[in-house]
């Protein structure tokens, strides 16, 4: 369990993902929340991380996965899950990207007509130093940091590139409802991606 108040936690984490703030400004916010419920002097590191250049990879992630195993139209439901896979012998955070007919009333969705169980994971340097900077050391900040920044950070990430490459994201499809989260607990419903643009949702779990 985390050391704070989840609910006051996701509000501060859904209110920085359903904004304008960018993806660096908002993460900083995060950590702030954090810092100030949590200190401990690695949040320091926490700050420094290379946002942008990590960006730029996820751009290219997204862009090979949606070129060359696009999902088919009736794939209305994303669902940009965060885990812990094992990487030349060492536990990381990464995301990976699977899909499947979206309905906002049936919360086993994603386990219908499943699409994506062969896409390349992001290799994401960001998610990454955020795990090694919480259990790098004994008495590191451990699920205090991984939880909310690896959430913050994924799901602030996705809306960054829902806005800029949302015609690539929706393919053929009338919309894809974006989600982000663990895919073993807590996630965020960011919103739907349409032929007008990225529309937020009102709730966090689903598209309203």
């Amino acid at each position: 369990m985390v050391s704070y108040n989840v609910g006051r936690l996701f509000s501060e984490i859904e209110s920085a993902v359903k904004s304008d703030v960018p993806v660096a400004e908002g993460l900083l916010r995060v950590i702030q929340f954090c810092e100030t419920a949590r200190p401990h002097p690695d949040w320091s590191a926490l700050r420094s991380l290379d946002v942008a250049g990590d960006l730029q990879q996820f751009q290219q992630w997204l862009e090979t996965v949606m070129r060359q195993m696009p999902p088919p139209a009736p794939v209305t439901g994303l669902w940009f899950g965060l885990f812990n896979p094992v990487v030349q012998g060492r536990v990381t955070a990464d995301l990976h990207l699977i899909g499947a007919p979206y309905s906002a009333n049936d919360p086993d969705w994603l386990f219908r007509q499943r699409w994506g169980g062969d896409t390349p994971d992001a290799s994401s340097t960001v998610l990454d130093a955020i795990y090694r900077v919480a259990y790098g050391r004994e008495n590191g900040l451990g699920n205090d940091a991984e939880y909310p920044l690896c959430l913050a950070y994924a799901a602030l990430a996705v809306r960054h590139l829902a806005k800029l490459m949302g015609p690539t994201l929706l393919g053929d499809a009338a919309q894809r409802v974006l989600h982000v989260g663990f895919d073993s607990g807590d996630f965020l419903c960011i919103g739907a991606v349409q032929r007008t643009g990225l529309i937020f949702s009102r709730s966090r779990s689903v598209m309203t």
